[in-house]
């Protein structure tokens, strides 16, 4: 792989075409921007706790044992990915990698059980041994394959289901984050109904995680970067929909004798009139030390709101978010909920005052078509002197889409996503990224 930076120019220039010809932007968390294209009105943008507690797809059900084997789903999900970061000083980042996921799922037994599994696996296509550290690969630029996923459900009660071993989760700061090749995944215990109308709900208890790196489970609080005693993480989360359609949600994550995590939302969509839709959101963060206070003594928090609009396959998005000048928000399990979390930088920072503007759009004006896409701008503001001064920051991130829901190339979705930091002053660190990821997923029973 040559050293010169054709690929960030290309990604310059396209980038430049596109805003040319379409402004486009979404204000959504990253890791929920990793997982889908974009959103071409209000009503299809996904919030967190939107997004932790989707409603299941429609159950296949069978009474007898041999049929529920003969009637399991093979899935392979290949994924190739290009990523390469470019820093001012220190030395740049690139790896590319192919992979991907390989799942196996059962339906119902007599709707009661199911068993489902994952292989996951990361081979090194280019990874320069000084060019270490995009998280495609393991430290070291090494392949590795890891079966991340491998669990029990059951239904105890109507739709009241009980998931054990190792899964995913979509939570805010507990989740997959699957911006790389292969996501975080947990060993839990999970109690939880999201099925109602209104009120869904979940528990859980997680013990271990593999980080998407990695190929070992390690406990929470090793993930959390703590030399110490190892420590579970105890989750309680809901939401409930007004008939209006305004919903509330909230998550509790508590991990003993280290941190708890509160994390609430409200989102509110109008009715569309005349073609234009209306969405507020508004977030809310607290972080604290609890029992022996492993990850030392803090206490902090984080605010947010976000204002939407979309017509003809645009939405246009303001976000603002203010964090308190205790600590910053840290995130050890996953990506962050905040509206400003972007491809690089969270904003949210000790003492950090942020904001974003953006469209996106998924080109329903032009007729159907595969394409869609997106644009974000954010700029942070810290104090000039103190203990939290740090350099001002903005970041621009742009996203292109491919990705046919029918015909022939039914299952590729095709992305280019570029990221370019500015930093204020000396101590500042400008950074550019290009990522390239192709996804193809399709049945093999």
């Amino acid at each position: 792989m040559p050293e010169n930076v054709t690929g960030v120019r290309f990604g310059i220039r396209l980038a430049s075409l596109l805003l040319f010809t379409a402004e486009l932007a979404y204000a959504a968390p990253e890791y929920i921007q990793s997982e889908q294209p974009a959103a071409g009105s209000t009503d299809e943008s996904l919030e967190s706790t939107e997004h932790a507690f989707k409603p299941p797809e429609p159950a296949r059900v069978y009474s007898r044992l041999g049929d529920v084997f003969r009637k399991g789903t093979l899935d392979l999900q290949l994924r190739n990915y290009y990523f390469r970061r470019l820093r001012d000083a220190d030395p740049n980042i690139e790896a590319w990698a192919q992979g991907g996921g390989l799942s196996y799922a059962t339906p119902w037994w007599k709707d009661r059980l199911r068993l489902g599994a994952t292989l996951y696996s990361s081979q090194k296509l280019y990874g320069p041994a000084d060019k270490d550290g995009s998280k495609l690969l393991e430290p070291g630029q090494k392949s590795f394959s890891v079966p991340g996923q491998a669990y029990l459900e059951a239904r105890l009660h109507r739709n009241l289901s009980l998931k054990a071993y190792r899964q995913l989760f979509r939570l805010p700061y507990l989740n997959g984050n699957d911006s790389r090749m292969v996501p975080n995944t947990f060993e839990a215990v999970t109690l939880y109904d999201v099925s109602g109308e209104h009120f869904v709900y979940g528990v859980a208890q997680t013990w271990r995680m593999k980080k998407r790196d990695a190929t070992n489970f390690i406990s929470m609080t090793e993930a959390a970067g703590i030399d110490g005693p190892d420590r579970a993480v105890s989750t309680a989360g809901a939401r409930y929909t007004f008939s209006n359609g305004t919903n509330v949600g909230l998550v509790n994550h508590y991990g003993r004798d280290f941190m708890n995590i509160f994390y609430t939302e409200v989102n509110s969509r109008t009715r569309t009139i005349e073609g234009f839709g209306f969405q507020f959101s508004a977030q809310f963060t607290r972080q604290n030390a609890v029992g022996d206070q492993l990850g030392g003594d803090f206490d902090t928090r984080s605010g947010g709101a976000k204002l939407a609009a979309s017509y003809a396959g645009l939405v246009l998005s303001l976000a603002h978010t203010s964090t308190a000048d205790n600590a910053g928000i840290q995130s050890n399990w996953g990506g962050k909920p905040s509206y400003l979390s972007l491809m690089i930088k969270d904003f949210d920072r000790a003492g950090e005052d942020a904001w974003l503007v953006g469209l996106s759009s998924d080109f329903r004006y032009f007729g159907d078509n595969a394409f869609s896409g997106f644009v974000n701008y954010a700029r942070g503001d810290t104090a000039d002197q103190g203990r939290n001064a740090s350099p001002d920051q903005s970041e621009f991130n742009l996203t292109l889409d491919y990705k046919p829901e029918a015909g022939t190339f039914k299952g590729l979705w095709f992305r280019l996503r570029g990221a370019f930091v500015d930093q204020d002053g000396s101590d500042g660190s400008d950074l550019k990224e290009i990522r390239f990821i192709a996804n193809y997923d399709f049945s093999i029973l």
